[in-house]
């Protein structure tokens, strides 16, 4: 049987340019990302677009990582891309220039939105393509690391899938894969996985704020850490606790860490026991070796790992994210820097919200008291946010705010009382003019 599966894959293989010459004027293309971002593909198509070979060719994801040099104002008119998130430097200016789209949404909607956008294509309009680990016997690829939204959309009848092979993207196991005869077009890679520095020290500020989280997590919790230095850093201060588990939607360097040491194992789980659950992966090419083959870790679709209420199903669920600024009535701001879109909704209110509905849970925002900036250096927590800020958690959806001066738990407080609590974990330089703010506002 495998003999056959081979031959379908002869059939079908195809260099980066060929594959590239699929896309035709109109297209619009669903690309996977991180570690599974189709690299080559991207690459080979954007060289078409500079050439002029099509034109309004849209690229959605969670915004390209590696494959940018297409995000041009000249290559706009032929190729764009529109994101859900911003994770580069070239896609910021682009958004901000206008050259390049932001698409509001919570990651849990992410293919409901990229289903919409597409479903009223003619068949073949549309273009699937993800990186995958190689073709195993059983005909079957997978898309390791960042199964996301792309198994989602692929099910839709008017697409075509294209699969770039890497023989470096680890065998994962979960709900992501994809076989053979579902595959329109096979291209080869040997090119290495994306990799982010590992975190071993943090700001003292980053130590201050995990520190006082470790008091609030119970042996037991299942914990979902989110993007940045804090909770990295909070991830390896974990290790003196006992029965932890984790369904969350990074995978990184920092439960490679405890799982290692038998403190991440999953027995207390009420939701998928002594498994790791997530949709994707982010970190060193350590943590991409142990995800092989490793039957401890699952990695599912966005719409399930970040459903607030498939979230809830684990007890004791514990949601550690940062935010940019926190204002005293408890809106929280996590992408934008005033009208500025600078990262994206991302999954953080997917966790706030599975948190409440977890028993047991709990739903952290964390930020440094104060930033530097060009004017000085502010408060993080803010009377009023900056005018064009973009809320990303309502204040009536937050549970606690940590800076590295305390925890503010707003949940249930009037007005009042969460402009109290949040001026006392605000920096004691700002703690005064914060009250006399208050008083204008008659918060206080």
């Amino acid at each position: 049987m495998y003999s056959k599966f081979k031959e379908q894959y002869k059939g079908k293989l195809k260099s980066l340019e060929e594959a590239a010459k699929l896309i035709q004027s109109g297209d619009k293309i669903v690309a996977n990302q991180f570690v599974s971002e189709p690299i080559g593909i991207l690459n080979a198509i954007g060289k078409r677009a500079e050439a002029g070979e099509f034109d309004d060719v849209e690229v959605l994801g969670l915004g390209p990582t590696s494959s940018t040099d297409w995000i041009t104002p000249e290559i706009y008119p032929h190729l764009r891309a529109s994101s859900v998130f911003i994770n580069s430097a070239k896609l910021r200016e682009g958004v901000s220039k206008g050259y390049a789209n932001y698409i509001p949404d919570n990651v849990s909607g992410n293919a409901a939105s990229f289903k919409y956008r597409i479903q009223d294509l003619e068949p073949g309009k549309a273009k699937v393509i993800s990186a995958s680990a190689p073709m195993d016997k059983n005909g079957y690829f997978c898309t390791a690391t960042a199964p996301l939204y792309f198994h989602d959309v692929a099910k839709m009848d008017n697409t075509t899938i294209i699969m770039e092979v890497n023989e470096n993207q680890p065998y994962v196991f979960g709900d992501n894969f994809m076989h053979i005869s579902q595959v329109d077009c096979i291209v080869e890679s040997n090119r290495p996985l994306f990799t982010i520095p590992p975190v071993t020290e943090g700001t003292p500020e980053e130590i201050a704020i995990a520190d006082l989280l470790l008091d609030m997590i119970e042996d037991g919790s299942t914990i979902q850490l989110g993007i940045g230095g804090m909770p990295n850093v909070l991830g390896r201060l974990l290790a003196n606790k006992h029965d932890l588990g984790a369904h969350t939607e990074m995978l990184g360097d920092a439960y490679k860490y405890l799982w290692e040491l038998g403190v991440l194992n999953g027995r207390k789980k009420t939701l998928c026991p002594n498994k790791i659950c997530a949709c994707f992966a982010m970190g060193s090419a350590e943590t991409y070796k142990w995800m092989h083959e490793n039957p401890s870790i699952e990695m599912h679709s966005t719409s399930w790992t970040n459903n607030s209420y498939v979230i809830g199903q684990n007890n004791k669920l514990i949601a550690i994210n940062q935010a940019v600024e926190v204002d005293l009535t408890g809106q929280v701001a996590s992408e934008s820097i005033g009208p500025r879109q600078h990262s994206g909704t991302g999954g953080q209110l997917d966790f706030v919200r599975g948190a409440q509905l977890s028993s047991g849970g709990k739903a952290f925002i964390c930020l440094r008291s104060t930033a530097n900036t060009k004017k000085g250096r502010v408060s993080k927590i803010a009377p009023l946010l900056n005018h064009g800020t973009t809320v990303t958690v309502p204040r009536h959806e937050v549970n606690y705010v940590v800076t590295e001066y305390g925890v503010a738990q707003l949940r249930g407080k009037t007005m009042r009382e969460r402009a109290q609590e949040l001026i006392g974990i605000a920096h004691p330089d700002f703690r005064a003019e914060l009250r006399e703010e208050a008083k204008k506002l008659n918060l206080i």
